[in-house]
Parts: C-alpha cells; sequence; structure tokens
C-alpha cells in the first residue's frame, strides 16, 4: 500500500443483513486483531477488503451480502462502495433480487472523497454493442469454442446485440459465474482514471483459511478442473529453488561485470590507504556471510579462500581491498534472499519436532530427521504445513508495504504456536514491511497483544 496512504478504519453497513462493523487501525501500527465468534461476518469483511484492491473483484462485492463499505486512509481519503437491489450469490453463482429489487434496479455505486481528491462517483455498466465486449467473446470461441457455455451464447447476443446499457449487478444476477473473466476486466477498464489509480495504490495480499490446496491441473475439455497435482508446501518448495536460481543468474551478471573491470579499476588506483587490520576485519566478515550463504545453498563457502600475508606491502594492500570491495558487491546481491530464507529457517524450525528444515537449490526445501534421513515433504503434519505455508507466503509473496489479510491463522495450529504468531508476524513484518488484519476465532493469538485487538460483537443493528 501507498506508504502515504495507510488503512485506518473499515466500517461496513448491512453485513449478512444484520451487522454493522467498525474497525480502527491507527497508521502507527503493524497489525490489527479482529475477534468473534463464527457468523458475526469476520471472512466476509476481509473478503470486502480485498475485493476493493485492484483490480476490483466486481463478483466478490456481489457475493458478500451486505449494504455499504467504507475504508478511511491516512491522508483523510475515504473509499466506499454501497450496493442495493441484491442479495448474496447462491452456490451456482446466481444472485437472489432482494425485496426492493422489484422497485428499482440493481445498482453498485464506487466513491471515493477527502483532500487531494475530487469527489468521484461511478457505476458500473457495459454499454451493450460496446466493441470491446464483442471482442471478448470473439476471442474465447477462437481460442476455447468447446468451453463456451449456452449461457455465455446466450450473454454475448444480449451485449453484443441489445440496446441498452447493462449494470454489472444485473449481469452478475443473471449470468452469476458463467460472466467471463474478460469481461469483468473489461468493466474495471470503463472505471475513471482517477478512482483506478488510487485503487491501484491499494495493495492487498489475502492468506485464506484455504492456504494449504495446492496447484490445479489444467481444465479438462468440459472446463472442469482436475485435483491437484502439487501439495501447497511442495509448490512453494519449487517456487524456492526458482528464486534461487534467479539469485544465481543475478549475481554471476554481477561477477562477470566487476571480473571484466577489476585489471582496469587496479591500475587506477595502484595504491590505497587502509590499514592491514581493516582488510582482515573485512575478510573474516565476509566469510561469515559466506558460510550463511554455503547453509542455504547459494555458495561453496570453500570456494573463496585465500591466505592473507602476515605483512602487506602497499601493491598487496591495494590488490586485496579491491578484491574485498568487489567480492561485498557479490555477495550482497544474496542478501535479501539470505535474510528471507533465514527467517523461514529460524521460525519453522523452531516449530518442528525431531527434524528440521534444510535449504537446497535445486529443491527449494528438504525435511532431515535428527538422525540424518531425508523425509518426504507430505509426512509434515496438516499443523506444520500450515506453519510452513503460512510463514512462507508471507516472507516471499508479499508485495513490500502491502496490507496482508490472514484468515484464521489458528488451523491446525497447537496453543503454544497459536501463543507464538503475533511475535512470528511481527519478525517477518520488519523484513518485509507490511501491515496485517487478523481475523481469528482464538484468544490465544492475541495473547499479550489484547489492545490491539477488536471484537465483533453478534448484535443485531
Amino acid at each position: 500500500m501507498d506508504s502515504t496512504r495507510a488503512l485506518t478504519q473499515v466500517n461496513v453497513t448491512g453485513l449478512l443483513g444484520r451487522f454493522t462493523h467498525t474497525v480502527d487501525f491507527p497508521a502507527t501500527d503493524e497489525f490489527v486483531i479482529v475477534h468473534g465468534p463464527n457468523g458475526v461476518g469476520k471472512t466476509m469483511l476481509l473478503d470486502l477488503i480485498s475485493a476493493m484492491s485492484w483490480p476490483v473483484d466486481f463478483t466478490k462485492i456481489a457475493r458478500v451480502p451486505f449494504r455499504a463499505l467504507q475504508m478511511s486512509f491516512s491522508d483523510g481519503s475515504h473509499l466506499a462502495v454501497e450496493k442495493s437491489g441484491l442479495e448474496s450469490m447462491n452456490e451456482r453463482g446466481r444472485i437472489t433480487p432482494s425485496a426492493e429489487s422489484r422497485t428499482s434496479p440493481a445498482s453498485l455505486f464506487f466513491r471515493i472523497e477527502g483532500p487531494g481528491h475530487t469527489h468521484i462517483t461511478w457505476s458500473p455498466k457495459l454499454p451493450v454493442g460496446r466493441s470491446e465486449a464483442r471482442r471478448v467473446f470473439m476471442r474465447l470461441e477462437s481460442s476455447r469454442t468447446e468451453l463456451l457455455s449456452h449461457n455465455q451464447r446466450l450473454l454475448r447476443n444480449q451485449l453484443v446485440h441489445g440496446g441498452d446499457e447493462v449494470a454489472v449487478l444485473d449481469l452478475l444476477a443473471q449470468w452469476g459465474d458463467d460472466l467471463p473473466d474478460a469481461l469483468r476486466d473489461t468493466l474495471s477498464e470503463l472505471m475513471p482514471t482517477e478512482m483506478r489509480e488510487y485503487l491501484t495504490s491499494i495493495v492487498v495480499h489475502s492468506i485464506d483459511t484455504h492456504r494449504l490446496l495446492g496447484l490445479s491441473a489444467p481444465e479438462d475439455r468440459s472446463g472442469r478442473r482436475q485435483r491437484p497435482t502439487l501439495t501447497k508446501v511442495e509448490e512453494f518448495a519449487q517456487d524456492l529453488a526458482r528464486r534461487l536460481a534467479k539469485e544465481l543468474a543475478e549475481n554471476s551478471r554481477t561477477s562477470q561485470e566487476l571480473d571484466r573491470t577489476y585489471p582496469q579499476r587496479l591500475l587506477e588506483n595502484p595504491a590505497v590507504d587502509v590499514s592491514e587490520q581493516a582488510i582482515r576485519e573485512r575478510y573474516d566478515a565476509q566469510n561469515e556471510l559466506r558460510r550463511q550463504l554455503g547453509d542455504i545453498s547459494l555458495v561453496d563457502d570453500r570456494s573463496s579462500v585465500i591466505e592473507i600475508p602476515e605483512r602487506m606491502e602497499d601493491w598487496q594492500r591495494a590488490v586485496l581491498w579491491t578484491y574485498l570491495r568487489d567480492t561485498e558487491a557479490k555477495l550482497a546481491t544474496f542478501q535479501d534472499t539470505l535474510d528471507r530464507v533465514s527467517r523461514l529457517r529460524e521460525i519453522v524450525n523452531s516449530r518442528l519436532l525431531f527434524k528440521h528444515l534444510e535449504i537446497d537449490r535445486e529443491r527449494g526445501f528438504r525435511l532431515v530427521s535428527d538422525d540424518g534421513q531425508e523425509l518426504e515433504l507430505a509426512s509434515l503434519s496438516s499443523g506444520e504445513q500450515h506453519e510452513l505455508v503460512l510463514v512462507y507466503d508471507l516472507l516471499f509473496n508479499v508485495p513490500l508495504g502491502a496490507l496482508v489479510l490472514i484468515d484464521e491463522p489458528e488451523i491446525s495450529l497447537h496453543v503454544s504456536w497459536q501463543k507464538g504468531f503475533i511475535t512470528d508476524l511481527r519478525k517477518i513484518a520488519s523484513l518485509v514491511r507490511f501491515r496485517t488484519i487478523v481475523a481469528t476465532h482464538s484468544p490465544q493469538i492475541a495473547g499479550k497483544w489484547a489492545d490491539r485487538m477488536v471484537v465483533l460483537g453478534p448484535d443485531a443493528e
């Protein structure tokens, strides 16, 4: 999220047709904990916040039953969305019309107001016959003819040959999940430029209760998804291997450029005013960094061992100092990854019993027992997998400065692990620099941070 525009309050009215919730989130706080029993709409509140980030998820906004949502920010601006005429979607992607829709059409209104922003309002509608809509269906028919459903063909005819604008909620009410993603993108493109730029600055990363679901196989000819081909732990292991390969490639480019210019730079600076002690201290520090990088298989910590003379000539100091300066620049390309991987191992290994996580350049993760036997990643318990997936996601997938939404972090976690969650979260946030809204049923998650907890009660409006 834009560092000058931190979320400071969320207010939702008419949630589930009965609740009004307000969550204050002071701009100076790293996190806020939303606590409450089942059925008060904690997950729905997170869904709405997520849906308002770019690209706007119109389906999710339609799916959640509420009347109005307002998000306030530290720059004094406010973003609001109001909905009327529709209830929530059912499991088949259809929206149930409300009583008010009998006298007025379904509507969705976005509004931005506040310092530095003119009063902007927008109700998303798609002009029928619009060329973008026509192109959407031409692309669908040319690439996935067998997957263009009967309902989608009817929708195409409505949009291409009809005579009036169609509100996005009316489209969703009539067609639900048959509305193609490409058409949803077209709706987003119609948003006023200033509103789109505002929403683009709201960066949200969601970690939901289904975080262990793995990578799905491609759709078959009928459009159905196959069973996951990888668990989420295996998927993240592969992701880490790719990241390490990318870091090695970047380091190779940096090293080649420094090696290419090394002779010329040495000739231009044949003497340096540096002590032998400073040279040895810098060399020792680099050896320690190499050792740490060797632990995560990024370098061979024995590959750059040199013998430093007991007494050095001026030319030797110049050669060694230039070499050490170059080495520092080469190793610096690994520093961010080292910090994140070290934090991953620290947190995960503090939870595992009789085994530990190792980092492998080719496979990402390796699970090793205390007696040295390699174990399958699938042998991790549900709680251990939740811990690994959650920590990895926070460390490697959250954009810098994002607002992170975590739903029920306590899933499958032992009470003692729940008590340590906020401490671990703060350690991770100190590296990645994000703010977090945590929705939980567990009082153990809050622990000593009870003053950061907002309780959502079951009281009706």
